[in-house]
């Protein structure tokens, strides 16, 4: 028997989304050091309300940035990162310890103007490749999310101590679209029992990765926009389909 329970945006406990664009050729912390700094700065002077410290050294490159939530308290989160293969945009949607969702801006309209920049920085550099990660935390309440997920997506029965965790790509012709499934729990300490936790409740953490398949080509800012709104409209629809079993989803 199917364990009910529809996945909806009023479950969403926490929620990430990074916007990540391979670049070729790679970028070399050592040698791009000078560049990535000004790189950095002109994000940190043109967005100041993403934008904010940077952290550099031999082996990393970030920003980071303090979010404020009055009465509730604050937290200093990275918001962009660069790797080898290029720059990551991190944009914290909702925030679990605070209950707070962020006001920040779309992605597309950001990322599309900060890689310009990039470019600029960086001339010769090609981007090949642009993914948006969405990662979310939905909250089942008192429902075991081991459960619901071996119950709803697959034929295996785990115990009450298990764990589950699972992968698909829905391919289109254009864009690889993976999910990722899994179990959490919400602990916390037993006031009466030192060193002891219980379960206050269960999640299920989805992932949802959408990039262009195609890589034989420097994606120009049109590209870019379409890659985005394309992943933007799966995670407003498509997504809630699968998850709650619908075949349109797929």
């Amino acid at each position: 028997m199917t364990v009910p329970f529809e996945f909806s945006h009023t479950y969403i406990d926490d929620h990430t989304e990074k916007v990540g664009i391979d670049i070729r050729p790679v970028i070399e912390y050592k040698l791009d050091r000078h560049k990535l700094f000004e790189f950095g700065n002109k994000l940190v002077d043109k967005y100041p309300n993403l934008f904010e410290s940077l952290v550099q050294s031999p082996s990393e490159f970030l920003i980071r940035k303090k979010f404020i939530f009055p009465g509730k308290g604050e937290i200093d989160l990275p918001t962009m990162a660069v790797s080898q293969r290029g720059p990551v945009f991190i944009f914290p949607r909702k925030i679990v310890a605070f209950e707070e969702e962020t006001d920040l801006d779309r992605s597309d309209v950001i990322v599309v103007d900060c890689l310009k920049i990039f470019r600029e920085t960086f001339p010769g550099k090609k981007a090949l490749r642009i993914g948006q990660v969405n990662e979310y935390i939905f909250s089942t309440t008192q429902l075991d999310s081991t459960k619901l997920i071996s119950e709803r997506f697959t034929q295996i029965s785990v115990p009450p101590n298990g764990e589950i965790r699972l992968r698909i790509n829905c391919p289109s012709d254009d864009y690889n679209r993976v999910i990722e499934l899994e179990a959490v729990r919400k602990i916390e300490p037993v006031p009466e029992i030192p060193d002891r936790n219980q379960t206050k409740g269960y999640g299920v953490k989805v992932t949802v990765d959408f990039n262009n398949r195609e890589m034989s080509k420097d994606l120009d800012t049109d590209d870019i926009r379409i890659i985005l709104h394309k992943a933007s409209e799966y995670n407003q629809n498509n997504l809630y389909q699968f998850l709650n079993g619908s075949s349109e989803g797929k």
